[in-house]
């Protein structure tokens, strides 16, 4: 090789040596102008969720921080510490059959004040109540335990008088669990 040859290649490595360092300064700048403006904690809750959705490790108590100070984590806390002691929280959703006037009524039990906050039910169900004015008939649609897939009853061998003046059929409660049964919320 010869002198101009080497002077060529050195000139070369120089010039990518200034390019990387200029594209590694702006990576730093622009970096520092947005850690500048932001707030702290909203980048740890950032960090966490992409943390759960990589890792899926992130737990309910990392949602409030220490040190973190908002309304939000203020109640939150109030009602952990109220409920403390209490346990077995049930809550119902209700939606409306159309044009039957039925409704169907899904049940979401949850085990502790934490679980309520972080959103882990342990169980949820869903029934319809069918009355004749004098005696009522308690239907169950499916049920769902922790975060498994809902499993729907199959409603076959369903005696047919017990939907009498109903205007449902088997059929009709199979269609309705699978769109009325709120186990999404």
């Amino acid at each position: 090789m010869t002198r101009s040859t080497w002077w060529i290649i050195a000139l070369r490595v120089l010039r990518g040596a200034v390019i990387a360092a200029c594209v590694f300064g702006f990576c730093v700048v622009a970096i520092a102008v947005v850690a500048w403006d932001s707030d702290l904690y909203e980048l740890r809750d950032r960090y966490e969720r992409a943390k759960l959705a990589l890792l899926g490790n992130w737990t309910s108590e990392h949602r409030c921080p220490p040190g973190r100070v908002s309304e939000d984590c203020a109640e939150l806390d109030a009602f952990e510490a109220a409920l403390s002691a209490a346990s077995d929280f049930t809550f119902f959703l209700r939606a409306e059959i159309e044009a039957t006037g039925h409704i169907v009524h899904t049940g979401i039990r949850f085990t502790t004040a934490r679980d309520v906050v972080s959103g882990a039910p342990e169980a949820k169900w869903c029934y319809v109540v069918l009355s004749d004015g004098t005696i009522s008939t308690q239907i169950d649609l499916a049920t769902q335990s922790a975060e498994e897939p809902p499993v729907y009853a199959t409603l076959s061998s369903m005696d047919e008088s017990a939907l009498a003046g109903s205007g449902l059929s088997p059929e009709m409660l199979r269609n309705v669990a699978r769109s009325h049964c709120r186990f999404d919320n």
